[in-house]
């Protein structure tokens, strides 16, 4: 982990190219290397909402590509259109939760 005082990369969070992060604490940008997660072993619990998730993205995007699906979910759930894709995935998520 290093601290880095070039002023180009004052304010910027996020990785580059999955090999570096940046980050910000308390004033200083942050430099540290990609975290290794290739040896994490997922519980149960976490593998079923991984699932859960992929599976709800997968309905949210088809509906978000249909026009017609869209406008109705946007007037079904009262919200305006930039807030759509969040507030479809909540439901679905709360769908596919009660389903299992």
């Amino acid at each position: 982990m290093a601290i880095s005082k070039n002023p180009l990369l004052k304010g910027v969070k996020g990785t580059i190219n999955k090999e570096i992060v940046v980050r910000e604490f308390f004033g200083k940008t942050i430099l540290s290397a990609y975290p290794d997660m290739s040896n994490v072993k997922r519980s149960s619990k976490q593998k079923k909402q991984s699932n859960r998730m992929k599976k709800a993205n997968i309905e949210v995007r088809a509906i978000l590509k249909d026009e017609k699906k869209r406008n109705e979910a946007q007037v079904r759930l009262n919200v305006q259109r930039n807030r759509l894709r969040p507030a479809l995935l909540s439901e679905v998520m709360l769908r596919l939760g009660k389903e299992s």
